[in-house]
Formats: structure tokens, C-alpha cells, sequence
């Protein structure tokens, strides 16, 4: 089932542990507006849908429905690094991948 804005919203919402007088007072609006953004009964202007989508680690793309990719499958440019830079780089993200990110 293709999911709409608003699901896509919950759920980010959700996967972050944030409630939604979290992620309003990050916005700095009240948490009924974010109540209804995700029953769609409001959209989100275009600047508070970029803040969204810095708050969820996502892009606005995943949010509008126009990719199923969210913030888990992020493109690093790597255009400029040499070859043992970037081997690095996907050796410090395989050790990432496996460490337990609740331990400080």
C-alpha cells in the first residue's frame, strides 16, 4: 500500500522517538498543527517541510512520496576523495553499522 504525506510523517516521527510537542517545539509551532499535518488536514509550507525533513534525517522527496528511500540509504558525494579515502569511509561505516549506537 503506498503511503501518503501524513503516514510518512507518523512514521518518521515515530522510527525518531519523537512525540509530536517534540518535533513542534523543534518547528516552533503548536502541536495541534503537527496533529494535523499528520491527518492531513494542513500541509506543511514549503520551508517548515525542509525543517521536517532535517529533524527526521530525511529528504523532502521521501516525505512528498516521490522516493520509497529514506534517510537510511543517504548518497555521500565522494567525487573528490581518492581511493583510500573512500575505502575508509566505507570501512568507518561498516564499523558504524555494527556498533550499538546506545552506548556512549
Amino acid at each position: 500500500m503506498d503511503k501518503n504525506m501524513a503516514d510518512r510523517l507518523i512514521e518518521l516521527r515515530e522510527k525518531n522517538h519523537l512525540s509530536q510537542s517534540a518535533v513542534a517545539n523543534r518547528l516552533g509551532v503548536t502541536p495541534a498543527l503537527i496533529s494535523a499535518y499528520e491527518k492531513t488536514e494542513r500541509n506543511p509550507s514549503l520551508e517548515r517541510l525542509i525543517a521536517l525533513a532535517d529533524i527526521y534525517h530525511t529528504s523532502t522527496d521521501y516525505i512528498l512520496g516521490r522516493t520509497t528511500t529514506d534517510s537510511y540509504a543517504t548518497i555521500i558525494e565522494v567525487k573528490d576523495l581518492t581511493d583510500a579515502q573512500i575505502r575508509i569511509l566505507r570501512e568507518l561505516v561498516e564499523v558504524m553499522k555494527h556498533t550499538d549506537a546506545t552506548r556512549p
